[in-house]
């Protein structure tokens, strides 16, 4: 069903929650070189199925085509909701 609040959401393979960010969030800045996200491990085994499946997907694309070539994995970080999501997207390139 094509309501308002339904075309805006994306497919994702899974989510999964993380405990903490190092640097905490209020402490990252553009200057931040990195960030460490500690994932518990029953929420490690959601991200690893979702990356896996992901994976899966983008394998089975012909690697011959500008589109199996342009296949790409996305990671979405959700800072408010202290979430990481897997989905599909395409490289630029």
């Amino acid at each position: 069903m094509n309501t308002p609040k339904n075309r805006n959401k994306k497919f994702t393979f899974g989510t999964c929650a993380y405990e903490r960010t190092s640097p905490a969030r209020d402490k990252v800045s553009p200057a931040t070189k990195v960030l460490n996200i500690v994932v518990p491990f029953e929420e490690a085994l959601k991200l690893n199925l979702a990356v896996d499946e992901c994976v899966r997907k983008l394998n089975s694309y012909k690697k011959s085509t500008t589109e199996g070539k342009r296949a790409a994995m996305n990671l979405t970080i959700y800072f408010d909701l202290s979430r990481i999501a897997v989905n599909e997207t395409k490289t630029k390139r």
